[in-house]
């Protein structure tokens, strides 16, 4: 089996670390497992996992980001192979060495991220002749530069030249963060939507309202209710909102949601949307909560999701985290039963109550603020496990629904025979037919469900305007 180390180069100097199997944490912080003395760095800046001989990296939401051969880690982290190179803060890099027995084979790259051609190893491999050659290749590209800027400069247009917001989206620069560190950010992403003057060349009558998504594109969305949408644009209305959610709650730019999960997304909000229009019937009894009409469960959300915006904030996480999953869990019932013996708006039953009560009193599971509190710190302990970025928090909100133990046994199985595929809930979703045994029959019985779930609630209740649902947004009830 492949021993993973990284090359720390700094300006303290060079140093090896070797990684033990799970998760390493890099950072300036004295929480991290690795401090590194750089102004750059953040607290928590980086993680890398070293998992059945698989290496891989994620940003914990850094405010300069980190990169992998100069590309920026994505939402689902980064595979890493031989002499990778990762950089993080001002002047940090760390790079991978694998030793073992037998060469270990590299991972396949992810979808975004590009290959690294490595020319210094190249030139050494190569020798004299190589660099005669290199050298008469930038002489020729210097001759043409140089004439190429005499054109320019005789012939372009007095007016400086645009550059389009395309090519932000390829600038490999860490940038600040805009999201508050303490997870107290709005609950819509700046930018997330714009409506399009009525009369305007683009909607000449104002049906339209056009949204920017997290990449920089634009799609335009019917005004009105979703119920009135086409088929087409619902589908479009759902990969929109659910990519901002996964911004949200990842505090970083999400990758768009799969057609496969949008589908399941939209089975499960279609029914939302129908209890909707159901007559009153605010019932949180067990075996009936369910049939609650849903603008009833919304209302009851308003006055319970202020104890969870205040939880999940003190520890750091975006509110919408658990406000979302107390609504899949018990739709905002603060002291429902089920028939297992788990209780109160997180289901936490009695022997896991312990662990997050200090006053280990099993009743205090139905009082919502200490329900909310509970439920904060254990999604804390889950997301410290998966990570911070979009993907990870997914596998992190799965995981409580199916436990830390089923959820890893089944990502890895399908990782370990869905080779170069992202490590995402998405993933072991669209490979269902690789689980095995009682984790696997688990997922597909029941947590294949969850996190569409979570996503179809979310969006309803952070866009409550666009059903026809007379509450604000439920992230935007702090008292």
């Amino acid at each position: 089996m492949a021993r993973a180390i990284l090359i720390c180069q700094g300006e303290s100097g060079t140093r090896e670390i070797r990684l033990g199997e799970g998760r390493t944490t890099f950072g300036r912080g004295t929480d991290a497992n690795e401090r590194i003395d750089d102004s750059g760095l953040s607290r928590i800046h980086a993680s890398v996992y070293f998992e059945n001989g698989r290496l891989w990296v994620v940003d914990e939401n850094s405010t300069n980001g980190s990169l992998v051969n100069g590309v920026r880690v994505g939402s689902s982290g980064t595979p890493l192979g031989e002499a990778d190179r990762i950089e993080i803060g001002n002047h940090t890099k760390l790079t991978v060495r694998l030793d073992s027995d037998e060469a270990a084979p590299a991972p396949a790259a992810p979808k975004t991220a590009a290959v690294s051609a490595r020319p210094a190893e190249s030139v050494e491999s190569s020798g004299f002749p190589m660099l005669i050659v290199l050298g008469a290749l930038a002489f020729g590209l210097l001759v043409i530069g140089v004439s190429a800027t005499v054109i320019g400069i005789r012939y372009w247009p007095d007016k400086p030249a645009e550059i389009t917001q395309d090519l932000e989206d390829e600038d490999p620069t860490p940038t600040p963060d805009k999201g508050n560190k303490n997870g107290s950010k709005s609950a819509t992403p700046e930018s997330s939507s714009t409506t399009t003057p009525a009369g305007s060349p683009e909607d000449p009558i104002g049906n339209t309202i056009v949204e920017t998504r997290t990449n920089g594109t634009t799609v335009e969305l019917p005004k009105g209710r979703y119920q009135d949408m086409s088929e087409a644009d619902k589908d479009r209305y759902i990969a929109v909102k659910a990519e901002k959610i996964a911004q949200i709650i990842g505090n970083q730019k999400a990758e768009p949601i799969p057609p496969a999960a949008v589908a399941r997304i939209k089975r499960d909000l279609n029914e939302y949307v129908r209890r909707l229009s159901q007559s009153k019937n605010d019932n949180c009894n067990q075996g009936s909560w369910t049939r609650s009409d849903f603008t009833s469960v919304l209302q009851r959300a308003t006055k319970t999701s202020p104890f969870v915006i205040r939880s999940f904030r003190a520890k750091g996480l975006e509110p919408q985290i658990g406000i979302y999953v107390a609504m899949i869990e018990s739709e905002h019932c603060s002291c429902l039963t089920s028939p297992t013996g788990a209780k109160g708006m997180f289901q936490f039953l009695a022997s896991t109550w312990r662990d997050y009560d200090p006053e280990n009193n099993p009743d205090n599971r139905c009082v919502p603020e200490k329900a909310a509190n509970a439920g904060a710190d254990y999604l804390k302990v889950l997301i410290t496990r998966y990570g911070t970025a979009p993907d990870s928090i997914l596998l992190a909100i799965a995981s409580f629904n199916s436990g830390q133990g089923n959820l890893s046994r089944n990502l890895d199985q399908v990782l370990s025979n869905a080779v170069g595929q992202d490590r995402s809930f998405w993933t072991i979703m669209a490979n269902t037919e690789l689980l095995e045994g009682k984790s696997g029959q688990q997922f597909k019985g029941e947590n294949i469900k969850y996190v569409p779930k979570f996503f179809a609630t979310a969006i309803i209740g952070e866009n409550p305007q666009d059903f026809g649902a007379p509450i604000r947004p439920l992230s935007t009830y702090t008292q």
